[in-house]
């Protein structure tokens, strides 16, 4: 997208961390009215359709090489996907995001593997600075007691984090429009095939005309539709661990609106803390412009094809 340049990528990123820390409301809403795969199936159709109506001139240049590479990625998003849906089965959207963002530790161990170099400390001391943050939100005066949702959403975590570090390192190889397309694509013939496994006459047919998971269900397409389309982007010119920080921001905008909308509470001045720990956490990343670029990198992210 020739709107994002290097200049404004982190703001897209914090755009998407709102926009994605709203969609764990939206889908443990819409979990009331249909199963996992559905929902995440209708999100994968609408996507793909506003991606064709909106961008259906910049749609080509495909070529085996970008279809097989977005493919690839897409699956590590699928199965992502799946593990966030199976969380918030198991456990509240707050809880489901705040674990989520383990990848904030996760990103850069794995993008060290994949350069063969050990993560920067200005890479590594805001990271731990927001897991503070993510700790006191989520298990400080709590214990650590883990349910089957914690461990679903750990794995989200590890397999988010790969995700995104792979986009990163192959984002010289596609546009952003060419990997929503694929990525949504690939999304629907995943989603459609575990549905019909896993969901046939689970389905009530009559949810589908209630305004509220109407409303719901373009709340969650918006999403898939806008993020997609804002990282395959931004993730050219941020590195991902640094994209992983300002993520951080999900819990926090999932936290408020869990209170406003689900009747979720803050369990008392710790969360409040980590909270404000978070957020001072993704200000300072995001004012040091610097942090998000390395010389190598710049070498071969510069130019945005999207």
């Amino acid at each position: 997208m020739n709107i994002i340049t290097k200049s404004n990528a982190q703001i897209f990123l914090i755009i998407n961390a709102i926009l994605w820390g709203s969609s764990y409301i939206w889908s443990k809403m819409l979990l009331g009215f249909l199963p996992q795969f559905s929902i995440l199936l209708i999100c994968a159709v609408l996507g793909l359709c506003s991606t064709i109506i909106l961008f259906r001139k910049k749609l080509q240049g495909f070529n085996k090489k970008i279809v097989v590479t977005c493919v690839l990625i897409s699956l590590i998003s699928v199965v992502s996907n799946t593990f966030c849906m199976l969380a918030l089965k198991k456990t509240s959207g707050s809880n489901t995001a705040f674990i989520v963002q383990l990848s904030i530790v996760i990103t850069p161990i794995i993008m060290a593997v994949l350069e063969r170099k050990v993560p920067s400390r200005k890479t590594i001391l805001p990271a731990m600075a927001a897991m503070v943050g993510i700790y006191l939100i989520t298990f400080a005066g709590k214990g650590m007691s883990v349910n089957p949702g914690d461990i679903f959403a750990l794995c989200n975590a590890i397999f988010f984090s790969l995700f995104i570090a792979l986009q990163n390192k192959f984002s010289n190889v596609f546009t952003a429009v060419q990997f929503t397309f694929v990525q949504h694509s690939t999304n629907i013939v995943c989603f459609l095939a575990l549905a019909l496994i896993f969901e046939t006459g689970k389905i009530v047919f009559s949810n589908a005309v209630n305004p509220l998971f109407i409303l719901l269900i373009c709340l969650n397409a918006t999403v898939t539709i806008f993020t997609s389309l804002f990282q395959s982007s931004a993730i050219k010119f941020v590195r991902p661990e640094n994209a992983a920080i300002m993520y951080a921001l999900e819990p926090v905008v999932t936290t408020v609106l869990g209170i406003l909308l689900l009747g979720e509470s803050f369990s008392g001045i710790l969360t409040v803390l980590g909270c404000v720990i978070i957020l001072f956490t993704i200000i300072i990343s995001a004012c040091k412009k610097g942090r998000f670029y390395s010389r190598e990198s710049l070498k071969l992210r510069i130019t945005t094809k999207a």
